[in-house]
C-alpha cells in the first residue's frame, strides 16, 4: 500500500489549507492546474483512463476504473461505519445460534473454551516446528495436520474429564441418554467463536485511515495527483504510481532529516518528532498486515461479503457439534471409555475397538482436509467463497452422521 494514499487521508483533520481544498469540487481543482493541461486531460488522468481509446465509458465503468485507481494508491471506496454495522450482523447471527437453546451448563462451556485456548495457543508452536523442518507452504500443511490431532485429542480428553461413561443411563450412545445434553454443550465451543468475531474486527480495523468517503472519490484522485511535483517525477504525471526507487531514497533522507532535527530542536519539539514516528510506524504495521491478509485471502478483507463471513461462524459451529458427536460416539463404544471397574461386568460385544479404530481416522482425514481449504497455499487458489461453500457441505454431512451415531436419525 502507498503511503501517500494514507498521508491523503490523515491530512483531512491538517491545516485550513488542507480543508479549504477538499471542500472544493474537482472541477474547481481543475481550474488551479497548469496551463499546458487542459481540463479534459486532467479528469481523464484523475480517472486513471486511457485517452486513446476515444470511447465513451458507461458510468459504470467509469466507478470501476475509478476504484481500481484508488487500489492501486492502497485507497478503498465505502464507509468505514457501514462495514462496522454490517460485520455487527454476522456477530449478531454467530450469538443467535446459542440463544435458543436453555441455560448452558457451566462445566461444559467452561471447559471447552479452556481446551479450545490450549489448542489456540499451541497453534504457533507447531507451525514453527514444522517451519524448522520443512519449506514455509508444505510446512503450513503439516503444522494444520498436527494442529488438527492435538484438537481432536483435547475434544477426547474432555470426555474423559467430564466422566461422560460414567453417568450414562444406555449401555451405548442414544439420543434418549442424558450424556447427549454433555457432549451437545460441550461440542459448541462458544470460546472459537467469540475469537473468530474478535479477529473479525482486527480485521476491519487495519482499513480505518484508508477509506475513501462514497462519493469524494475523485476528490481524493485529485489530492494524490497534485502530491506528486514534477521534481519528483521529472515531468512524468504517472511516475508516482511506480517510483519505488524515489519512495526508497526519500524515506532514507527523511531518516536523516528526522535524526539531524532530533539532535537541534528543544525537547518539546522532540516529543512531537517522536509522536510522528510512532504513528508512521503503526501505518506501516497496518500496511504490512494488510498485504499478508491479502495474500491469504486472495482479496481485501473489507470486499468479502457478510454472508460469507456468517457462513464462516456457522460453518464452524456446525463442523465442532458433528465431529464432536462422532468422536464421542465411537470413544463411548469402545473399551477405552469403560472403568476398569466395569470391564468385566459388560459383555464384551457391547464395547469394541473397531468404531474408534475406524472414526477417529476418519475424523481427523475431515478435519484436516477442511483447515487445508483456509492455509496461504490453497485459499487464494480456490478463492475464500469456494472455500466456504465446501466447508458447509462437508460439516453438514458430519453433523447428520454425528446425529446418526447417537440414533438421532432412525
Amino acid at each position: 500500500m502507498d503511503s501517500r494514499g494514507e498521508s491523503i487521508l490523515s491530512g483531512l483533520d491538517g491545516e485550513e489549507e488542507h480543508d479549504r481544498m477538499m471542500r472544493r469540487s474537482p472541477e474547481s481543482l481543475r481550474h488551479g492546474a497548469p496551463l499546458n493541461r487542459v481540463a479534459e486531460e486532467e479528469s481523464t488522468d484523475a480517472m486513471g483512463l486511457d485517452e486513446t481509446t476515444g470511447q465513451e465509458l458507461e458510468p459504470e465503468d467509469i466507478e470501476e476504473e475509478i476504484e481500481l485507481e484508488l487500489e492501486e494508491n492502497g485507497l478503498y471506496s465505502g464507509s468505514y461505519k457501514r462495514l462496522l454495522a454490517l460485520y455487527t450482523f454476522v456477530a449478531s447471527d454467530s450469538v443467535g445460534h446459542f440463544c435458543g437453546s436453555r441455560t448452558a451448563p457451566s462445566l461444559e462451556v467452561i471447559l471447552s473454551s479452556a481446551m479450545f485456548s490450549l489448542g489456540h495457543q499451541l497453534r504457533v508452536p507447531l507451525y514453527s516446528f514444522s517451519s524448522f523442518l520443512l519449506r514455509p507452504h508444505i510446512a503450513s500443511l503439516l503444522s494444520t495436520l498436527l494442529y488438527v490431532l492435538v484438537v481432536n485429542s483435547l475434544r477426547l480428553a474432555s470426555l474423559a474429564m467430564l466422566q461422560v461413561r460414567h453417568n450414562m443411563v444406555y449401555p451405548t450412545p442414544t439420543w434418549q441418554d442424558p450424556s447427549l445434553h454433555t457432549v451437545w454443550w460441550l461440542s459448541l465451543n462458544i470460546a472459537e467463536v467469540l475469537v473468530a468475531l474478535v479477529q473479525g474486527y482486527q480485521h476491519l480495523a487495519l482499513y480505518r485511515d484508508v477509506m475513501v468517503p462514497p462519493g469524494r472519490e475523485r476528490e481524493f484522485l485529485e489530492r494524490l495527483k497534485h502530491a506528486a511535483t514534477p521534481q519528483q517525477n521529472n515531468g512524468d504525471h504517472y511516475a508516482w504510481r511506480y517510483s519505488n526507487e524515489y519512495t526508497s531514497q526519500q524515506s532514507h533522507d527523511d531518516i536523516r532529516e528526522v535524526e539531524a532535527q532530533s539532535r537541534e530542536a528543544p525537547p518539546r519539539d522532540v516529543a512531537a518528532l517522536n509522536s510522528q514516528i510512532d504513528r508512521d510506524f503503526d501505518k506501516l504495521l497496518a500496511v504490512k498486515s494488510r498485504e499478508e491478509l491479502e495474500e491469504v485471502y486472495g482479496t481485501a478483507v473489507i470486499k468479502i461479503p457478510v454472508f460469507v463471513s456468517c457462513l464462516q461462524r456457522f460453518d464452524s459451529i456446525i463442523l465442532s457439534v458433528g465431529l464432536t458427536l462422532l468422536l464421542s460416539s465411537a470413544y463411548l463404544r469402545s473399551p477405552l471409555s469403560v472403568p476398569v471397574s466395569d470391564s468385566k461386568i459388560l459383555p464384551y460385544p457391547t464395547f469394541s475397538y473397531s468404531p474408534f479404530a475406524v472414526t477417529f481416522p476418519v475424523v481427523l482425514i475431515v478435519h484436516t482436509f477442511l483447515s487445508s481449504l483456509y492455509t496461504p497455499m490453497i485459499l487464494p487458489r480456490i478463492g475464500l467463497h469456494t472455500a466456504a461453500y465446501v466447508s458447509v457441505l462437508v460439516s453438514l454431512m458430519c453433523f447428520f452422521a454425528g446425529l446418526a451415531m447417537w440414533g438421532a436419525l432412525s
